[in-house]
Parts: C-alpha cells; structure tokens; sequence
C-alpha cells in the first residue's frame, strides 16, 4: 500500500486514525466487514450491467478490499494508530470506495476507521457506482470528489499532534 509518493501531487491527503493500540477485538471485525466487502463485491461484479456501469474503476486494477484493509492495519504499525494517506494512489482510491461502505468515518483530523453496519451487496454497488461518478472527460476518477483532504504536511502536523495527545494520555 503507497501512503506518499514524490510522483503524486501531495495536496490530497486524509489522516487516518485507527483504534487503540493493540484492540485486536475492533481489528478483526474490521478486517472480517472486509473479507465481506470484498464478497459482496465479487457478487456484484458477476452482474454483466454493473460491470458496464464501474469500468473505470477497475480500468488499471481491479479493487480487493480485503487485500486494501489488511494494508491500512499494517500501516498503523509505524504511528501506532495512525498513517497519512495520499488519495492520488489507488489506496487513495480504495479508501474513497471503503468511505462509501462506512469502513470510515469523518472526525476532527481526517477519518477514523469504523466498522460498517448493514454492509450488504447493495451498500457496496453505491459505493462503487458513486466513485464511478467521478470520471472525469478524460477518464480520470477523482476520489478527491467524495473525501475531504489536506495538503500532506497539514496531514502531517495533525498526526503528531495525535500522538502527543496519545503519549500524554498514557502518562495520566
């Protein structure tokens, strides 16, 4: 999973926070909604109009939420809780689908990961079918349309604030 890269524009990122450090109980549901995603995508994808309808999406990649949320987890190793994301990326692009499926939710610094309530094949056909919608006359997908973002040092700043107020937190 890229989280920052020179080669993308750094103006379009998210913070994302995760649970507590060490809440295995929040990971694996997550991770299991996930798993479900992903089916309920493969259902979806089998239907020969709706694969019309998010060609684009799937126009350099095809998207595995599975494979996207076990990344997100591992990316909270560095910071503990954590990580900056850079939407420019195809992560970007799957946490802009994982948004519309309500594996996130929007907080005071950027997005906190949730578990989704009444994931269904429906849920995940809209979230699909709406990022689809943001293709642009180029054939561009623009995930900036749907999530809000910071300019990667804003995203920064917000996520070693976070920390400090973490550490502080542990010390009381």
């Amino acid at each position: 999973m890229e989280t920052t890269s020179a080669a993308h524009n750094l103006n379009h990122c998210v913070l994302i926070q995760g649970p507590a450090w060490g809440d295995a109980e929040f990971l694996s549901k997550w991770l299991l909604a996930a798993a479900q995603a992903e089916s309920f995508w493969r259902k979806a994808y089998e239907n020969d109009d709706f694969r019309k309808q998010v060609v684009s999406v799937c126009a350099v990649c095809t998207p595995d939420f599975g494979i996207a949320a076990f990344m997100m987890v591992m990316h909270l190793k560095e910071h503990g809780t954590s990580f900056v994301l850079n939407l420019e990326t195809e992560d970007g692009e799957l946490f802009a689908m994982m948004l519309g499926m309500e594996f996130f939710e929007p907080s005071r610094d950027g997005y906190r990961m949730a578990i989704p309530i009444g994931l269904t094949t429906a849920t995940v056909r809209v979230a699909l079918l709406k990022f689809a919608a943001t293709e642009d006359d180029d054939f561009m997908l623009h995930p900036e349309h749907l999530v809000t973002t910071v300019p990667f040092a804003e995203a920064m700043m917000r996520q070693d604030r976070l920390c400090v107020l973490r550490q502080v937190a542990l010390l009381h």
